[in-house]
């Protein structure tokens, strides 16, 4: 018997893209000319092994769901082929087969059966489903009266309740609330360690890392990497960043954000670069970055004081930094004309997210004083932005906190 689950030979998909519905009309009757052709996947091969957990990577519109489709039979492909040992059920879109008319019983059934079990099938299953949902006390009432949360919990517990040789499922993990999301990816694993043949679509890095042995990596319709999972997301999230970065370089060139400006100084551009000192938006934690305002000033001004702010993109204040606190540190001179200014950051611990970067300057102040500041030189808040990525799991924090951790040999415990 073959080891082969999956085997994928030079396989292309075309598709037709029309202005309008017109168009489609007129090439249904053979007039040429009216669509433009776009490749959505080109000269793609690859084989997996029986038991395999395989993540598919790519940004949208890479062609991952054209795949997924091609390899569970909904649509054809324009090119090439494609050989599948052993019994595919799909998980392309929750849903598939529900009425909202018709009971959650009732969806339950007709579900199921859309995903490939037989009615018996899923009678022998239908309540450990219902129990999986949390749903009993609603399952006989119509599915259109549920929430949305709901109808999320019982299409994905009828989904996941298949025992098949190759589940493909794209980007339909989980629904519902935390403790229901835990029992969704708890599902997920034990059909990875089951011995089927995984394969699917996932944003995530992290989950793809925690779940698969391996990975492919789709760019622009082709296949841009395979294999080691850990080493295949890592170039991944290298791609998303580089991505981050470009956008950021645009998005920071139209300069929003509220500015304040005096006729002494103004800020006149700010940017963000890396340890080469090459501009970039982009950084995993962890990395070394650098700040840098230009000022224009019409003065000399002696030892300013320096502000940042690191404002995340939901409005969450992350941190700011202030050159006179917690002790002063003496900044320089600013000179007439065009001076630079950098602020360093050697290890930046800021978490997952996009932050808005202000900087300001402000008139050196002592004792009571310093800690009245409402009249900046200058200030520009929204001067860039910063993309920040975790390597490990994904999480939306403030910043993290390093620390060290450690069992006590011989300690004594005191109840």
């Amino acid at each position: 018997m073959s080891e082969i689950a999956i085997e994928v030979s030079n396989l292309s998909k075309q598709y037709k893209v029309y202005k309008s519905p017109k168009d489609m009309l007129f090439d249904f009757f053979g007039f040429k000319g009216r669509y433009t052709q776009k490749w959505a996947l080109k000269e793609i091969s690859f084989e997996i092994k029986k038991g395999d957990v395989v993540g598919v990577l790519g940004r949208n519109g890479a062609g991952k769901s054209t795949l997924l489709k091609i390899l569970s039979g909904i649509i054809p492909p324009t090119e090439g082929s494609v050989k599948i040992n052993g019994k595919i059920s799909s998980i392309l879109e929750l849903g598939t087969g529900f009425h909202p008319d018709y009971t959650g019983r009732e969806n339950i059934i007709m579900g199921g059966m859309c995903l490939g079990m037989t009615r018996e099938e899923v009678m022998s299953k239908i309540d450990s489903i219902i129990d999986f949902s949390e749903l009993r006390p609603y399952i006989d009432t119509p599915f259109k009266t549920y929430s949305s949360g709901m109808q999320s919990r019982l299409t994905f517990a009828t989904a996941i309740s298949i025992d098949p040789d190759i589940l493909i499922i794209d980007e339909a993990l989980a629904a519902g609330d935390g403790f229901f999301v835990n029992k969704c990816l708890k599902r997920i694993k034990e059909i990875c360690k089951s011995g089927a043949t995984v394969f699917f679509v996932s944003h995530s890095t992290d989950l793809v890392r925690r779940l698969c042995t391996k990975a492919i990596l789709i760019k622009d319709g082709k296949l841009e990497m395979q294999g080691d999972a850990i080493v295949t997301c890592g170039y991944y999230d290298s791609l998303v960043l580089e991505a981050a970065s470009e956008a950021g370089k645009l998005s920071s060139t139209i300069g929003g954000g509220h500015r304040i400006e005096t006729e002494a100084m103004r800020v006149t551009d700010a940017c963000v670069l890396d340890s080469n000192g090459h501009q970039c938006n982009a950084f995993f934690q962890g990395s070394s970055l650098t700040i840098e305002i230009k000022l224009q000033s019409a003065i000399e001004y002696e030892n300013p004081a320096l502000w940042i702010k690191f404002m995340r993109s939901d409005g969450v204040l992350a941190t700011t930094w202030f050159s006179l606190e917690p002790k002063v540190i003496h900044t320089g001179k600013i000179l007439r004309g065009l001076n630079v200014i950098r602020f360093n950051i050697e290890e930046v611990l800021l978490g997952d997210g996009l932050y808005y970067i202000g900087v300001g300057v402000f008139p050196f102040k002592e004792g009571a004083d310093s800690t009245f500041y409402n009249d900046p030189f200058c200030l520009w808040d929204g001067s860039c932005e910063l993309v920040i990525k975790r390597r490990g799991r994904p999480l939306s924090t403030i910043f993290d906190q390093p620390m060290t951790a450690g069992i006590v040999k011989d300690a004594v415990c005191v109840e």
